[in-house]
């Protein structure tokens, strides 16, 4: 599949987002399609070579030696009212080290757009943080503790983990009212804990992602020993089919006219690419409750994760 030059398709995203996101107005950002679309699918990624939306299957296409930079677009469709919420872009490389990997093993970059929204306005944020930190903070559910305390450049991992995060509009999928949310909840909107929290769908790890933060059986079970056993292998020793290269960017969105094309660019270098998407307000009812729809994956699931 032939892509479109990176400076077009980010100049794109940048004239859809100018022309209707005003920073002064109390809703969440929102994005235009850059084709038509009618054709579009809900709940979707998309690639846009200039002409045409074309649906994005598998990560094998975006890997090659060079690092190169693509935009990709993820689409919220509603078949009714319009909706407002956030997504979780996850990447990563799957195997060895290589020479001038971006962020450096034991790191996660972490990456907001500036969010204004009846939930508080922020400035962008890029930074990074420790593995250990990201995963005592969204594979156990953690508040605090020494990992999360611990120094880590001008600030603690908790501080960084806190910054990044961000208040959203969010549309609550029971009463269709719109609510403030956190990126990092562990609740429900009634106030209830939720084992499948947004701060869970955070995780690398796929089964915490599928089965939620269940408490401190289930953390012990689910992540709890990887976690611990992290602490006293060294990256040098480490197993070599380890996540490279793990990159998070949060992008709230808020639909018009039932639709927006979230666009958000990545970087692939080398093969075994992993890219993943969650839409942390997407719902579909199961008896009386709401469950979350399950993330898009492309790349590798098992084996080494994280």
């Amino acid at each position: 599949m032939r892509l479109a030059p990176a400076s077009l398709l980010f100049s794109t995203s940048l004239f859809g987002f100018f022309l209707l996101c005003d920073s002064s107005a109390p809703a969440n950002p929102t994005y235009v399609c850059p084709m038509a679309s009618a054709a579009l699918e809900d709940d979707t990624l998309y690639a846009f070579d200039g002409r045409t939306m074309t649906p994005v299957i598998s990560a094998s296409e975006f890997e090659a030696p060079q690092r190169r930079w693509t935009t990709l677009y993820f689409v919220v469709k509603t078949a009714g009212d319009d909706r407002a919420g956030a997504i979780v872009i996850k990447t990563a490389r799957l195997g060895p080290q290589l020479t001038s990997d971006r962020p450096d093993y034991g790191r996660v970059l972490l990456r907001r757009s500036g969010v204004g929204s009846n939930c508080g306005s922020q400035r962008s944020y890029l930074n990074s943080v420790s593995t250990l930190a990201y995963e005592a903070y969204h594979d156990l559910g953690y508040d605090r503790g020494e990992i999360l305390e611990r120094p880590d450049g001008s600030d603690t991992g908790l501080t960084t983990l806190q910054h990044f995060h961000t208040g959203y509009d969010a549309t609550d999928y029971a009463s269709r009212d719109q609510k403030c949310r956190r990126t990092d909840d562990k609740k429900r909107y009634d106030g209830s804990y939720e084992a499948r929290s947004n701060r869970s769908q955070f995780s690398f790890v796929t089964d915490i992602v599928d089965h939620g933060i269940s408490g401190a059986a289930s953390q012990a079970a689910s992540g709890g020993f990887r976690w611990v056993a992290s602490l006293i292998v060294p990256p040098a020793s480490a197993n070599r089919e380890n996540l490279r290269e793990r990159r998070v960017e949060i992008k709230p969105y808020q639909t018009v006219a039932g639709i927006a094309c979230v666009p958000f660019r990545i970087s692939p270098r080398g093969t075994a690419q992993v890219i993943r998407v969650n839409d942390l307000d997407r719902r579909k009812q199961v008896g009386f409750d709401f469950g979350r729809v399950k993330e898009i994956r492309l790349g590798p699931t098992t084996g080494g994760e994280p």
